[in-house]
């Protein structure tokens, strides 16, 4: 199966230049670039995944999935009459078909005689944003949120979870109630490149999804690496073998009672290519090595400027920032990273409280050296206190401190100004172009045009380390 790739070039039509591209940008609507003069692009730099053969029909592929299990029994022969089940489903943050999967799911739990109110669902949430009553209702369907106990689990709240001890390497295992106490959990989730985890899915909607947060703390801390930060994407895509993170959510994982994984490889929003069911660990090799196979970039030499959409993602800013970090590799130290992020303005305050914006925005480029200089300093401490803070300082630290960081995000532009912090932030696609060429050449040879590489479905490609 082809991988990602240039967009529509081949042999020597490859290297042609081109002057414009259009990328998705938002749920259903273009984004048309126009390149300046002074910036080479070439069709073989626009690098798109492969989005073929996505399946026709969900629902049937669901019930065959289901059919066959990889690596354990079916779940209406594995469930029973009185068992207490836990259904753990990812955060409105992915695009997971959760509402199409659950009713085919509840369906299975029923034939095997288990009660509604021996079901509960829970939202893996993890450090993200808590999943109010509404937000709840659009994720599993108004039907599904009455009818069952559904949760979003209170991070900080040590009551609302069960202390299952310590493994063998330190980590404490501490998960929501309702999780750690069932017969079985069954996770609905998707498989996306991840920047500490190689891919998200399987097991991490518990672990951290549904732990405490001294847990998760402790998880995010062991999918740091290198002592100075300067390996962030060293274990994006990698397998989970060699992932210290991944061993870590296996240890912990070995520490509860059964669980299947009904998981998922997506393109754009209802989009699916496979939907596979059975033992986590199985389901999550199996789908990992098919989005190597899409997602990951062609190597190819660091550009000066690498510029990434932020589709599929939905418009949360702090979300879009993880595709700069997932391409950080495919541009030259010193280089340009720029972000073509769509934003839904109902999310910025989601992701940035309008308080600390306006504080880190007002700070300018004094808050750039603050970041680029303090936040060693304050990640070394963070991490010798145990705080799980550690590791976004960390990844805030690794996205700025040698490339210049540019946004183009009219709403956010609207909302905080040009700047946030050291990020400068553009309503104007010419300037945003002119800056960046401006910007590579402060720290590229002289007299030679940058060269620009382009991901127009961020959200989904990425570049590890050893690829850029």
């Amino acid at each position: 199966m082809k991988g990602a790739s240039a967009s529509d070039g081949s042999g020597d039509g490859a290297a042609a230049t081109v002057a414009a591209c259009r990328i998705p940008w938002g749920p259903d609507d273009i984004l048309d670039l126009a390149f300046p003069p002074g910036m080479i692009v070439r069709e073989r730099d626009i690098v798109r995944p492969d989005l073929g053969d996505a399946v026709g029909d969900y629902q049937a592929a669901l019930g065959a999935a289901l059919a066959t299990p990889d690596g354990m029994g079916r779940i209406r022969d594995v469930a029973g009459p009185g068992m207490k089940i836990a259904i753990v489903v990812d955060d409105p943050s992915r695009w997971t078909p959760v509402r199409e999967a659950l009713p085919t799911v509840l369906r299975e739990l029923e034939s095997a005689g288990v009660a509604p109110g021996d079901i509960s669902i829970s939202a893996g949430v993890g450090r993200h944003h808590a999943v109010d009553r509404a937000a709840m209702e659009r994720r599993v369907g108004p039907e599904v949120a009455a009818r069952y106990q559904c949760h979003s689990p209170p991070v900080d709240d040590l009551s609302a979870y069960d202390d299952l001890g310590t493994t063998a390497t330190g980590l404490p295992v501490r998960v929501f109630s309702p999780v750690a106490r069932a017969g079985l959990r069954i996770l609905i989730g998707s498989v996306l490149p991840h920047l500490q985890a190689g891919f998200g899915g399987g097991y991490k909607l518990i672990f951290p999804g549904t732990s405490h947060r001294t847990t998760l703390g402790a998880l995010h801390r062991r999918g740091i690496t290198g002592r100075e930060g300067h390996d962030a994407g060293r274990l994006l895509g990698g397998d989970a073998g060699s992932n210290p993170m991944r061993r870590a959510i296996h240890e912990a994982a070995g520490m509860l009672g059964p669980c299947v994984s009904i998981s998922h490889l997506l393109g754009a929003p209802g989009q699916v290519f496979r939907v596979a069911a059975g033992h986590p660990a199985r389901v999550q090799d199996a789908l990992a090595a098919e989005a190597r196979r899409r997602f990951r970039a062609p190597a190819a030499r660091p550009a000066d400027i690498v510029a990434a959409g932020n589709h599929p993602w939905p418009g949360d800013p702090m979300q879009s920032f993880k595709v700069l970090l997932h391409h950080r590799a495919a541009s030259r130290p010193g280089g340009v990273l720029a972000g073509l992020f769509w934003t839904d303005p109902e999310e910025i305050d989601r992701s940035f409280p309008r308080a600390a914006m306006r504080l880190i925005a007002a700070s300018g480029a004094a808050g750039g050296w603050g970041i680029r200089r303090a936040v060693p300093l304050a990640e070394r401490v963070l991490s010798a206190t145990g705080s799980p803070a550690a590791f976004m300082l960390r990844w805030a630290r690794e996205l700025v401190v040698d490339r210049a960081v540019l946004v183009y995000s009219p709403p956010l532009f609207e909302r905080i100004g040009p700047r946030l912090g050291p990020v400068r932030i553009f309503d104007d696609q010419a300037k945003l172009w002119a800056a960046a060429i401006a910007a590579a050449a402060r720290t590229g040879p002289r007299g030679v045009e940058p060269s620009a590489r382009i991901f127009p479905q961020g959200g989904l490609t990425y570049v590890p380390v050893d690829e850029g």
